[in-house]
């Protein structure tokens, strides 16, 4: 290397602190994907990791060497981090873009006007792209190797930050913030849970490959890679976390979804979606709703939303205790045990106390209608013309399905 390019190297050398805070800042502004993480440590970890580089570059063009594995360990663990992140390639590859950018720009500064300077400020320039080359694919090495391991680690990690966003003492710490958006949480974003379950009569193979097609379709219709899906198995149910940025997208997302997996399966799904929410300690409320709206569902209502799709009676008569059907009286338990009296009183109600309506819908006469509700009234001394009396019984036919099933 001849004097005025040792010269111009110098010259870099002297103002690599602040040549390593270009570096940070641009990388942290520019590159979109770190966006949500926005704390300082990141500009910090940015900074910390474009320093070592400027040292490891100086280091190798003054050897005129390649970097060898030693001096890009760094950029390998700091690609490990990033993938386990799941900040995507493009961005690492953006961030070492703009390194190279900044560097050839304060090469450049650095040799000032003149013929001979300006060529080997070239030169130099030449040996950073062969330096970037070597750190890039370093990089992309270390992400790869980390994603094709990680991903066996990802449900697991997914279920741990869930368990712990649905304790009671969640706090929206800087480490668990940081934790949520590589797992593919955004705390800016607007997102909803959505609780999903398969009929009990699905078969065994079905549930235990429902988390995979449950995935795999919702990745098809969000257009997003299986990996960005955000799905844990809580045993019984699946959650999922949704994007709620437009109202009413995620009740679309899970119908194109239902009707992709109805496809391979003969199981209809059933999920209740929870309110948006914004921020990761927000989830638990999701959660909470997003199981209330599960446990309305029916087949005739497969998919609901709370609070829209909430029937205030519904919430109301919902058993949460395995005795809240001992508060009905004996002669209503008697007689509503009977299946045809609760399907024609529940008939009867669905048509607005209708009675030519409610026998079309039994595929019965309207007198057989007529017998039955005087039946009823006859067993329980309820009639069910009388709005009181109907809303008795109604409650007590709803706590007794529910006891019974």
């Amino acid at each position: 290397m001849d004097k005025i390019a040792q010269d111009i190297l110098f010259r870099f050398e002297a103002r690599i602190e602040a040549i390593a805070d270009e570096i940070a800042d641009a990388t942290v502004t520019e590159v979109a994907a770190y966006g949500p993480m926005t704390d300082d440590r990141l500009r910090t970890e940015v900074r910390a990791l474009a320093r070592h580089q400027l040292d490891t570059f100086l280091q190798a063009t003054r050897a005129g060497t390649r970097p060898d594995a030693t001096m890009l360990a760094a950029v390998r663990d700091r690609a490990t981090t990033r993938a386990r992140q799941l900040v995507p390639l493009a961005a690492m590859l953006h961030s070492f873009m703009i390194a190279q950018r900044v560097i050839s720009a304060a090469i450049a500064r650095e040799a000032g006007s003149g013929a001979r300077a300006r060529g080997a400020a070239l030169g130099l320039t030449a040996l950073t792209f062969d330096y970037n080359i070597a750190a890039t694919t370093a990089m992309a090495d270390a992400y790869v190797e980390a994603v094709q391991g990680d991903l066996a680690d990802l449900d697991w990690a997914r279920r741990v930050l869930i368990d712990t966003l649905l304790a009671d003492q969640a706090a929206a710490t800087p480490d668990l913030s940081r934790r949520a958006i590589g797992l593919g949480l955004q705390p800016d974003h607007q997102h909803v849970v959505a609780l999903v379950r398969f009929p009990a009569t699905a078969p065994d193979d079905a549930w235990m490959n429902s988390q995979h097609r449950l995935v795999h379709a919702l990745a098809r219709s969000t257009t997003r890679t299986e990996r960005q899906t955000f799905v844990v198995n809580l045993g019984t149910e699946l959650l999922a976390v949704l994007d709620a940025d437009r109202p009413g997208r995620p009740r679309a997302v899970l119908h194109r979804t239902a009707a992709q997996l109805l496809r391979t399966q003969t199981a209809p799904l059933q999920a209740g979606i929870g309110t948006p929410f914004t921020g990761i300690t927000r989830l638990r409320d999701s959660y909470h709703t997003a199981r209330r709206a599960l446990r309305h569902t029916t087949p005739e209502r497969p998919i609901l939303q709370a609070p829209d799709d909430l029937r205030l009676f519904d919430e109301l008569t919902a058993s949460r205790s395995d005795d809240a059907d001992q508060l009905i009286p004996p002669a209503l338990r008697e007689a509503l045990a009977d299946p045809q009296l609760r399907q024609t009183l529940q008939a009867w109600i669905d048509h607005d106390l209708n009675i030519a309506a409610t026998a079309k819908a039994l595929c019965l006469h309207p007198n057989s209608v007529r017998y039955r509700l005087r039946r009823i009234t006859q067993l329980t001394g309820h009639n069910p013309h009388h709005i009181t009396d109907l809303l008795e019984l109604h409650s007590a036919a709803r706590l007794l399905t529910q006891a019974l099933s």
